[in-house]
């Protein structure tokens, strides 16, 4: 599919702008990054799908506004256009830290308490890896500005591949170029249900680490937009909706 023809076939869905996101009441301006599946991916028709995909429709229909995605293509762009006021906020699978609560609000929408990460091998785990610290000297791919590299960070001996895209971490893998990947538990499962050679082995976090599910990350001082959006995932999370998004993405064991 041609560029204009994927521009023309995502428009139908959904339009993107480039004004400030407080500029027009009427909109929920929402930054999202395709190539994250489960979270958000782009079909074979050039759509936009996902759990995130599904969520936010919803939440802006709770909220009676028009949903606006802007697909900034990384981490990175997400936080900067947050912090620019050119998005509402964010949505995509980020996790609930206590490093980003200092920064930012997140309203909970999927996900409880996360005591470990699941640090992915191709094909098999080494002898003698049982534990994080038993990577020392390899090499671990790692998203930048991740809650996964926050936990790498504190492993000064173990060498860090950033990767943008989690299917780049598992080519890395599959062909040497690095030694594991240290991802979230969601990604991890569903690269596994596709690539049984995946093995999986627990990194348990310590209690600062440890993830409360995932959140829309919101600018702190945005008080009204973060009451709007809170009320309504609490809509949805009361009325079934989420759940049934969770079933749908295979979200839950």
């Amino acid at each position: 599919m041609s560029v204009v023809l994927l521009a023309i076939s995502i428009g139908s869905y959904f339009y993107f702008t480039q004004k400030n996101s407080s500029q027009n009441s009427n909109e929920l301006i929402i930054g999202i990054a395709a190539g994250y599946a489960p979270w958000v991916s782009i079909n074979p028709q050039g759509e936009y799908e996902g759990f995130d995909i599904d969520f936010t429709r919803a939440l802006a229909e709770r909220m009676g506004k028009k949903l606006v995605l802007k697909d900034l293509g990384c981490m990175t762009s997400l936080f900067t256009a947050l912090e620019q006021g050119k998005v509402d906020g964010i949505v995509w699978g980020m996790s609930i830290t206590k490093d980003r609560l200092k920064k930012f609000a997140m309203v909970n929408y999927q996900g409880e308490l996360v005591t470990s990460y699941p640090l992915m091998f191709w094909k098999t785990i080494p002898v003698g890896i049982t534990s994080i610290v038993d990577m020392n000297g390899k090499t671990v791919c790692i998203e930048p500005t991740s809650s996964q590299e926050s936990v790498l960070r504190k492993y000064d001996r173990i060498s860090q591949l950033p990767t943008e895209k989690v299917d780049d971490a598992l080519l890395n893998i599959q062909y040497g170029k690095a030694d594991a990947a240290l991802v979230e538990p969601a990604i991890a499962q569903k690269f596994k249900n596709k690539f049984p050679e995946i093995q999986i082995l627990d990194v348990r976090l310590d209690d600062a680490d440890q993830v409360a599910g995932v959140g829309v990350v919101i600018q702190k001082d945005n008080s009204g937009m973060i009451n709007q959006i809170a009320q309504a995932v609490a809509a949805l999370k009361a009325t079934g909706v989420i759940a049934q998004f969770e079933q749908k993405w295979n979200m839950v064991p």
